[in-house]
């Protein structure tokens, strides 16, 4: 049975973007309780985590993943506010129901609107590794899926690159980059994504050609569709010339 902490939980939320599509502007919740008919809005900074999973003690898969970690929805919880202090802790939540799922199909992880579901096949591949190692691997994924459901992505418009690219900037940034990853300065272009373009992102805020780029860019993803000349705006070069900056000085 799983811990207290971790038993799925729901609230009622009353949304006015009811079928859960990307679009622009701020989420009202509310909790309701249907016998008086009562509507409590929740705090636009709280958060409502809810674990879906069978129990532990009958998927020896997941009874690793609890050794690796203990308390998920205490992880979430912490994951959540470093990333947002990455992306703009000043912007409001985007989703305030977050949902860790757990499902018996192949594959690695995904996450749609507020749900990240973690494949089961995929965590059992990990067991025969340390638990150390396989923490490292379940921490780096589970921050990668949860900057999708902090970051904003202009209703849908914003580039794949950039949105896969921030996601594992923010997993570099917080220490949960993998051994098998690409290295600094490897890839074809800044649109290649993931960890490619992390590298490049960390390069760009690292010799401080704009250390707010990502933060300014999510920022301008709540309320407008995705613009490329954002980065130019930010930084004063092109997106292009950065990357070959990038590359002669990472060869160097």
């Amino acid at each position: 049975m799983l811990p207290a902490f971790a038993r799925p939980h729901v609230i009622a939320p009353l949304v006015a973007n009811n079928n859960k599509t990307p679009f622009l502007g701020v989420q009202h919740t509310y909790t309701a309780d249907p016998e008086t008919g009562t509507l409590q809005p929740i705090p636009s900074t709280a958060l409502s985590l809810s674990i879906r999973s069978p129990s532990p003690a009958d998927d020896r898969a997941l009874e690793f993943f609890h050794t690796c970690i203990p308390d998920p929805a205490q992880f979430l919880l912490q994951q959540h506010a470093q990333i947002r202090a990455i992306l703009g802790s000043d912007l409001p939540i985007r989703y305030r129901n977050v949902t860790l799922a757990f499902s018996p199909a192949d594959g690695l992880a995904h996450t749609q609107d507020d749900i990240i579901t973690l494949s089961i096949p995929w965590i059992a591949s990990w067991s025969t590794r340390s638990v150390d190692q396989a923490r490292h691997e379940f921490q780096g994924v589970i921050t990668h899926e949860l900057v999708h459901v902090v970051q904003y992505d202009g209703a849908g418009t914003a580039a794949w690159w950039w949105i896969e690219g921030v996601a594992d900037y923010v997993r570099l940034s917080l220490g949960l980059a993998p051994t098998q990853w690409t290295k600094r300065g490897e890839g074809t272009s800044y649109q290649d994504g993931y960890g490619v373009t992390a590298h490049w992102l960390a390069w760009i805020t690292e010799k401080k050609v704009s250390a707010r780029l990502v933060r300014d860019v999510n920022s301008r993803l709540m309320r407008s569709e995705w613009r490329e000349e954002w980065i130019e705006e930010s930084t004063g070069l092109t997106a292009g010339t950065l990357w070959d900056i990038y590359k002669a000085q990472s060869a160097s």
